[in-house]
């Protein structure tokens, strides 16, 4: 499996849920105004990025809410006729089960030093009711290794942990260091083959 085309990877906007620290899994909070804001200024980076070079191009994104919203306003700076989006229901945010809806103060509450142990042992940690991250990593590993094989230029617009996760199988990264990676939503990334490089936005 080798990217020999770059893959162009983003994340959604802020959310509501984002703002109280909320975690959302499958479920969708809005993009806030701040997060239409850092889609529209990542649809314009992208846009420069994808100048530099005429080739063609695969647009992939998380069918949840907020992606879609993300992608739209990417693709209305792209000029991208949103048909060109294909929705891929691997590239969905990490199920938290039980937890979705609720805070990290309210998570800690019931369930004392719950990220501390999540991070501790990614692996083997599950919120109840959710998602483990091996199975995460699983569905992530056969989205890239689709891409490296189309040999085609891709933008793909995902969520914070999925997209921790692609990102940390291109670099060789074990689940401990891919669960610390950073997530921002003001910046995007380009993958090569074993690389990445952190593509700032301007608003």
């Amino acid at each position: 499996m080798k990217l020999a085309a770059p893959l162009y990877l983003l994340r959604h906007g802020e959310t509501v849920w984002n703002t109280e620290r909320r975690m959302q899994g499958s479920r969708d909070s809005d993009l806030t105004e701040r997060g239409r804001a850092q889609a529209a200024a990542m649809g314009r980076a992208l846009a420069r990025e994808l100048a530099l070079e005429a080739r063609p191009t695969i647009f992939l994104r998380s069918p949840l809410g907020r992606v879609r919203e993300t992608s739209l306003i990417v693709g209305r700076e792209l000029g991208l006729d949103p048909a060109h989006w294909r929705d891929d229901p691997r590239l969905a945010e990490l199920g938290y089960g039980a937890w979705e809806g609720s805070s990290w103060a309210e998570i800690e509450a019931h369930t004392p030093a719950a990220l501390e142990t999540w991070k501790a042992d990614p692996e083997s940690y599950c919120p109840p009711g959710g998602e483990s991250h091996f199975d995460l990593r699983r569905r992530q590993a056969e989205v890239l290794a689709e891409i490296a094989a189309s040999n085609t230029r891709t933008v793909v617009v995902g969520h914070g942990v999925s997209g921790a996760v692609l990102r940390g199988l291109n670099l060789g990264l074990d689940a401990r260091a891919m669960f610390v990676l950073e997530k921002p939503q003001d910046a995007f990334f380009r993958l090569s083959h074993g690389a990445e490089e952190k593509i700032l936005t301007t608003s």
